[in-house]
Protein backbone atom coordinates (compact mmCIF):
# COMPACT_ATOMS: atom_id res chain seq x y z
CA UNK A 1 0.00 0.00 0.00
CA UNK A 2 1.33 3.29 -0.58
CA UNK A 3 1.37 6.09 1.09
CA UNK A 4 -0.74 8.03 -0.65
CA UNK A 5 -3.31 5.69 -1.73
CA UNK A 6 -6.93 7.47 -2.41
CA UNK A 7 -5.33 11.03 -1.97
CA UNK A 8 -5.48 14.05 -4.40
CA UNK A 9 -3.31 16.55 -4.14
CA UNK A 10 -4.56 19.51 -6.30
CA UNK A 11 -2.14 22.35 -7.64
CA UNK A 12 -2.62 25.73 -9.16
CA UNK A 13 -0.47 26.48 -11.99
CA UNK A 14 0.84 30.12 -12.75
CA UNK A 15 2.64 31.51 -9.04
CA UNK A 16 2.54 28.01 -7.36
CA UNK A 17 3.68 25.11 -9.50
CA UNK A 18 5.39 27.59 -12.33
CA UNK A 19 7.23 31.21 -12.36
CA UNK A 20 8.22 32.54 -15.60
CA UNK A 21 7.35 29.44 -17.16
CA UNK A 22 10.31 27.61 -15.09
CA UNK A 23 9.32 24.46 -13.15
CA UNK A 24 11.98 23.61 -10.18
CA UNK A 25 12.98 20.25 -10.91
CA UNK A 26 12.44 19.31 -7.21
CA UNK A 27 8.62 19.38 -8.19
CA UNK A 28 9.00 17.25 -11.26
CA UNK A 29 10.62 15.01 -8.56
CA UNK A 30 8.51 14.72 -5.59
CA UNK A 31 5.46 14.40 -7.76
CA UNK A 32 6.60 11.30 -9.12
CA UNK A 33 7.15 10.32 -6.14
CA UNK A 34 3.66 11.30 -4.67
CA UNK A 35 2.32 9.40 -7.59
CA UNK A 36 4.55 6.53 -7.06
CA UNK A 37 2.65 6.33 -3.79
CA UNK A 38 -0.68 5.85 -4.96
CA UNK A 39 -2.07 8.86 -4.97
CA UNK A 40 -3.45 11.49 -8.01
CA UNK A 41 -1.80 14.78 -8.67
CA UNK A 42 -4.21 17.46 -10.60
CA UNK A 43 -3.83 20.83 -11.69
CA UNK A 44 -6.68 23.08 -9.95
CA UNK A 45 -5.79 25.94 -12.62
CA UNK A 46 -7.33 29.38 -13.84
CA UNK A 47 -5.39 28.46 -17.64
CA UNK A 48 -7.84 26.58 -20.22
CA UNK A 49 -7.43 23.32 -22.14
CA UNK A 50 -4.92 24.61 -24.36
CA UNK A 51 -2.78 26.09 -21.84
CA UNK A 52 -1.97 22.38 -19.92
CA UNK A 53 0.64 21.72 -23.42
CA UNK A 54 3.92 23.34 -21.46
CA UNK A 55 3.08 21.94 -17.85
CA UNK A 56 2.34 18.44 -19.23
CA UNK A 57 5.30 18.05 -21.58
CA UNK A 58 7.26 18.77 -17.94
CA UNK A 59 4.92 16.52 -15.58
CA UNK A 60 3.63 13.76 -17.65
CA UNK A 61 1.30 11.97 -15.04
CA UNK A 62 -1.34 14.44 -14.51
CA UNK A 63 -4.61 13.29 -13.13
CA UNK A 64 -7.96 15.03 -13.98
CA UNK A 65 -7.33 18.51 -13.49
CA UNK A 66 -9.53 21.50 -12.77
CA UNK A 67 -9.00 24.05 -15.23
CA UNK A 68 -10.91 27.41 -16.00
CA UNK A 69 -10.84 28.47 -12.31
CA UNK A 70 -13.45 25.15 -12.24
CA UNK A 71 -15.35 25.96 -15.43
CA UNK A 72 -14.12 22.51 -16.46
CA UNK A 73 -12.84 19.06 -15.09
CA UNK A 74 -10.72 17.48 -17.67
CA UNK A 75 -9.10 14.22 -18.40
CA UNK A 76 -5.74 15.16 -19.76
CA UNK A 77 -4.53 11.16 -20.25
CA UNK A 78 -8.13 10.95 -22.21
CA UNK A 79 -8.44 14.32 -23.83
CA UNK A 80 -11.87 14.53 -22.66
CA UNK A 81 -14.09 17.36 -20.74
CA UNK A 82 -16.06 15.54 -17.78
CA UNK A 83 -17.66 18.28 -16.66
CA UNK A 84 -18.44 21.77 -18.66
CA UNK A 85 -19.57 24.56 -17.39
CA UNK A 86 -20.61 28.02 -19.19
CA UNK A 87 -21.38 31.67 -18.66
CA UNK A 88 -25.11 32.76 -19.30
CA UNK A 89 -25.49 33.68 -23.02
CA UNK A 90 -27.51 37.06 -21.38
CA UNK A 91 -23.88 38.33 -19.84
CA UNK A 92 -21.83 38.48 -23.03
CA UNK A 93 -22.64 41.79 -23.42
CA UNK A 94 -20.31 42.50 -20.29
CA UNK A 95 -17.17 41.56 -22.36
CA UNK A 96 -18.42 44.23 -24.96
CA UNK A 97 -19.11 46.82 -23.19
CA UNK A 98 -15.60 46.19 -21.02
CA UNK A 99 -13.71 46.04 -24.55
CA UNK A 100 -15.27 49.53 -25.89
CA UNK A 101 -14.89 51.31 -22.07
CA UNK A 102 -11.84 53.29 -22.99
CA UNK A 103 -9.37 51.81 -20.78
CA UNK A 104 -6.49 49.66 -22.35
CA UNK A 105 -7.70 46.08 -21.92
CA UNK A 106 -7.36 42.80 -23.72
CA UNK A 107 -10.74 40.65 -24.11
CA UNK A 108 -9.96 37.15 -24.37
CA UNK A 109 -12.65 34.81 -24.01
CA UNK A 110 -12.22 30.51 -23.35
CA UNK A 111 -14.62 28.27 -25.00
CA UNK A 112 -13.48 24.49 -24.51
CA UNK A 113 -10.17 24.37 -26.27
CA UNK A 114 -10.93 27.21 -28.41
CA UNK A 115 -9.34 30.86 -27.21
CA UNK A 116 -11.14 34.18 -28.81
CA UNK A 117 -9.43 37.34 -28.43
CA UNK A 118 -12.34 40.11 -29.55
CA UNK A 119 -9.94 43.13 -28.20
CA UNK A 120 -5.70 42.82 -28.15
CA UNK A 121 -3.60 44.68 -26.52
CA UNK A 122 0.47 43.92 -25.18
CA UNK A 123 -1.19 41.86 -22.53
CA UNK A 124 -3.09 39.08 -24.60
CA UNK A 125 0.11 39.28 -26.65
CA UNK A 126 2.30 38.00 -24.11
CA UNK A 127 -0.06 35.09 -22.52
CA UNK A 128 -0.58 33.69 -25.71
CA UNK A 129 3.20 33.71 -26.06
CA UNK A 130 3.78 32.61 -22.39
CA UNK A 131 0.95 29.60 -22.19
CA UNK A 132 1.89 29.02 -26.18
CA UNK A 133 -2.21 29.41 -27.46
CA UNK A 134 -3.53 29.47 -30.57
CA UNK A 135 -5.93 31.68 -30.38
CA UNK A 136 -8.20 33.29 -33.05
CA UNK A 137 -8.88 37.81 -33.51
CA UNK A 138 -12.62 37.34 -34.11
CA UNK A 139 -15.16 40.33 -33.69
CA UNK A 140 -17.95 40.22 -30.59
CA UNK A 141 -20.44 39.07 -33.23
CA UNK A 142 -18.22 36.03 -34.04
CA UNK A 143 -17.53 35.14 -30.43
CA UNK A 144 -21.46 34.66 -29.85
CA UNK A 145 -21.91 32.35 -31.58
CA UNK A 146 -19.86 29.97 -28.99
CA UNK A 147 -20.67 28.43 -25.67
CA UNK A 148 -17.74 30.84 -22.93
CA UNK A 149 -16.62 28.63 -20.03
CA UNK A 150 -15.21 32.29 -18.70
CA UNK A 151 -13.46 35.69 -20.36
CA UNK A 152 -10.05 36.85 -19.18
CA UNK A 153 -10.10 40.65 -19.02
CA UNK A 154 -6.31 41.67 -19.38
CA UNK A 155 -4.70 45.00 -17.62
CA UNK A 156 -1.67 46.99 -17.76
CA UNK A 157 -2.11 47.59 -13.59
CA UNK A 158 -4.75 46.64 -10.90
CA UNK A 159 -5.92 51.09 -11.16
CA UNK A 160 -7.11 49.85 -14.28
CA UNK A 161 -8.98 46.25 -12.39
CA UNK A 162 -10.77 48.91 -10.07
CA UNK A 163 -11.85 51.00 -12.56
CA UNK A 164 -13.43 47.87 -13.90
CA UNK A 165 -14.94 46.87 -10.72
CA UNK A 166 -16.38 50.51 -10.45
CA UNK A 167 -18.22 49.92 -14.17
CA UNK A 168 -20.21 47.07 -13.08
CA UNK A 169 -21.18 48.21 -10.15
CA UNK A 170 -25.02 48.63 -10.56
CA UNK A 171 -25.33 45.89 -13.70
CA UNK A 172 -27.04 43.19 -13.41
CA UNK A 173 -25.64 39.29 -13.85
CA UNK A 174 -25.47 35.79 -13.36
CA UNK A 175 -21.94 36.10 -13.59
CA UNK A 176 -19.05 35.87 -10.97
CA UNK A 177 -15.79 37.99 -11.20
CA UNK A 178 -12.24 36.65 -9.34
CA UNK A 179 -9.15 38.61 -9.75
CA UNK A 180 -6.17 36.17 -10.76
CA UNK A 181 -2.50 37.04 -11.52
CA UNK A 182 0.31 35.61 -13.23
CA UNK A 183 4.35 36.43 -13.48
CA UNK A 184 4.78 35.80 -17.02
CA UNK A 185 8.66 37.49 -18.37
CA UNK A 186 9.59 38.61 -15.38
CA UNK A 187 6.45 40.83 -14.78
CA UNK A 188 3.37 40.31 -12.86
CA UNK A 189 0.10 40.76 -14.72
CA UNK A 190 -3.35 41.37 -13.21
CA UNK A 191 -6.52 39.62 -14.89
CA UNK A 192 -10.04 39.91 -13.70
CA UNK A 193 -12.33 36.81 -14.94
CA UNK A 194 -15.73 36.43 -15.36
CA UNK A 195 -17.15 33.04 -14.99
CA UNK A 196 -20.31 31.42 -14.15
CA UNK A 197 -21.86 31.92 -10.82
CA UNK A 198 -21.07 29.41 -7.94
CA UNK A 199 -18.06 28.00 -10.20
CA UNK A 200 -14.50 27.92 -8.41
CA UNK A 201 -11.78 25.59 -7.49
CA UNK A 202 -13.05 24.53 -4.92
CA UNK A 203 -16.19 23.45 -6.11
CA UNK A 204 -15.12 21.52 -8.86
CA UNK A 205 -12.68 19.46 -6.77
CA UNK A 206 -15.79 18.75 -4.59
CA UNK A 207 -16.73 16.88 -8.13
CA UNK A 208 -13.32 15.71 -8.59
CA UNK A 209 -13.54 14.48 -5.44
CA UNK A 210 -16.15 12.23 -5.92
CA UNK A 211 -15.34 11.26 -9.34
CA UNK A 212 -12.10 10.14 -8.29
CA UNK A 213 -13.46 8.50 -5.02
CA UNK A 214 -11.16 10.14 -2.65
CA UNK A 215 -11.12 8.78 0.66
CA UNK A 216 -12.21 11.46 3.28
CA UNK A 217 -9.46 13.70 4.75
CA UNK A 218 -7.18 13.09 1.84
CA UNK A 219 -7.83 16.35 -0.38
CA UNK A 220 -4.62 18.74 -0.51
CA UNK A 221 -4.54 21.52 -2.24
CA UNK A 222 -1.79 24.42 -2.72
CA UNK A 223 -2.38 27.77 -4.50
CA UNK A 224 -0.88 31.47 -3.88
CA UNK A 225 -3.68 33.91 -4.85
CA UNK A 226 -7.26 34.69 -4.42
CA UNK A 227 -9.03 32.63 -6.71
CA UNK A 228 -7.27 29.90 -5.50
CA UNK A 229 -8.23 31.27 -1.69
CA UNK A 230 -11.73 28.65 -1.37
CA UNK A 231 -10.03 25.57 -2.56
CA UNK A 232 -6.70 26.29 0.37
CA UNK A 233 -9.33 26.56 2.86
CA UNK A 234 -11.35 24.08 2.11
CA UNK A 235 -8.81 21.36 1.51
CA UNK A 236 -8.16 18.84 4.26
CA UNK A 237 -4.88 20.52 3.96
CA UNK A 238 -4.42 23.74 2.25
CA UNK A 239 -1.13 25.14 1.77
CA UNK A 240 -0.11 28.73 0.39
CA UNK A 241 3.10 29.39 -1.18
CA UNK A 242 5.66 32.35 0.15
CA UNK A 243 4.65 34.77 -1.93
CA UNK A 244 1.03 34.94 -1.15
CA UNK A 245 -1.00 37.61 0.22
CA UNK A 246 -0.57 37.60 3.69
CA UNK A 247 -4.57 37.30 4.02
CA UNK A 248 -4.34 34.04 2.29
CA UNK A 249 -1.60 32.65 4.50
CA UNK A 250 -3.24 33.36 7.44
CA UNK A 251 -5.66 30.38 5.91
CA UNK A 252 -3.24 27.85 4.97
CA UNK A 253 -2.16 24.79 7.38
CA UNK A 254 0.76 25.33 5.36
CA UNK A 255 3.16 27.82 4.49
CA UNK A 256 5.97 26.52 1.52
CA UNK A 257 9.18 28.33 0.38
CA UNK A 258 8.67 30.62 -3.00
CA UNK A 259 7.80 29.13 -5.76
CA UNK A 260 10.92 29.15 -7.79
CA UNK A 261 12.53 27.02 -4.72
CA UNK A 262 9.72 24.41 -5.14
CA UNK A 263 6.70 25.06 -3.23
CA UNK A 264 4.77 21.60 -4.68
CA UNK A 265 8.14 20.00 -3.49
CA UNK A 266 7.86 21.60 -0.14
CA UNK A 267 4.14 20.87 -0.07
CA UNK A 268 4.22 17.32 -0.39
CA UNK A 269 7.40 16.76 1.35
CA UNK A 270 5.43 18.22 4.34
CA UNK A 271 2.59 15.71 3.81
CA UNK A 272 4.47 12.62 3.75
CA UNK A 273 6.24 13.53 7.18
CA UNK A 274 2.64 13.98 8.68
CA UNK A 275 1.57 10.94 7.29
CA UNK A 276 4.56 8.64 8.09
CA UNK A 277 3.97 10.47 11.16
CA UNK A 278 0.98 8.16 12.05
CA UNK A 279 1.06 5.27 13.91
CA UNK A 280 -1.92 3.42 12.32
CA UNK A 281 -1.48 4.33 8.66
CA UNK A 282 -5.20 6.10 8.24
CA UNK A 283 -5.57 8.83 5.99
CA UNK A 284 -4.93 12.26 7.82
Amino acid sequence: MGLFDGCLLASDIDGTLVINGYINPKNVEKIRFFVNEGGCFSLATGRTVGALKPILRVIGDVGPSVVANGCMIYDCKKGVALTNKCIPSSDYHIADMIANSGIDVGVEIHSGEDILVTRRNSETEDHERYEELDSADVSFEEACRYDWNKVVYMFHSPDDVLKIKQLLNGVSHNSAFVDTSATLFGVKRYYYEQTPKGITKSAALDELKQILKIKDGCRFAIGDYYNDLEMIKNADIGAATAESPDDIKALADYVTVACKEGSVADFIDYLTNLRREEKNGRCI
